[in-house]
């Protein structure tokens, strides 16, 4: 990682340490019992390998969650690199996000298992999991702000970086939700492009503004 992308060095005694532990937890349980919907084919329900590949809209499911709940880990280190203070508020915020966390498994296993369902439930199931990202981006946008607000962040530039970028996370996972109803399978392939979105570093936006503003000047 470059010196660009890298936050300032925290102090010695790091007042966020146990909330990223516990979240780091949290994270690695969540998106290990993404797996669980994945069931292993009965012997009486054919040929395997046709079992198997019957299996793929679990396996896209699995995909779609797995890089999804991959990248919000990642997006949260960045975050609390950059946190170097607490207070019972972020606690809150913080809890509220890993609430979102652990329900991800079961809407996963809901698309899945409702992929070739008709329209109707199909479409239930995929506003389920699309709402439900939905309503974490937002959160993700509450608890980021909180902290800037708050003054828990040190550095400005990097805090007006990452604010730039999630900016779109609500808007983009609204979109998500009307997508939903055009079917699962567009929402699970859109699901994936945000989570390539949200992989990239904060430090692009950053190059953006101050292009800005040589132009500007």
């Amino acid at each position: 990682m470059s010196s660009v992308d890298s936050p300032p060095e925290k102090a010695a005694y790091n007042e966020t340490a146990r909330i990223e532990a516990f979240s780091d937890g949290v994270f690695a349980i969540a998106i290990t019992l993404l797996i669980l919907a994945i069931q292993v084919p009965k012997t009486d329900s054919g040929p395997l390998r046709e079992s198997l590949l019957a299996l793929w809209p679990s396996y896209l499911a699995f995909l779609a969650s797995f890089m999804t709940i991959g990248v919000m880990w990642l997006n949260h280190h960045r975050l609390f690199a950059l946190i170097n203070k607490k207070d019972d508020g972020l606690i809150a915020f913080n809890l509220l996000l890993l609430l979102g966390i652990t329900w991800l498994p079961f809407p996963t296993a809901v698309l899945a298992d409702h992929f070739h369902s008709p329209h109707a439930d199909q479409q239930t199931a995929a506003l389920v999991y699309a709402g439900s990202f939905f309503a974490i981006s937002i959160v993700f946008n509450v608890m980021w702000r909180y902290a800037v607000r708050r003054r828990l962040v040190d550095d400005a530039v990097h805090a007006e970086a990452i604010a730039k970028q999630y900016r779109m996370g609500p808007i983009m996972y609204g979109l998500l939700v009307v997508i939903a109803f055009f079917g699962a399978k567009w929402c699970l392939a859109l699901s994936i492009l945000y989570a390539l979105y949200f992989a990239l570093p904060p430090s692009l936006w950053k190059k953006t503004q101050r292009q800005q503003q040589v132009i500007r000047s």
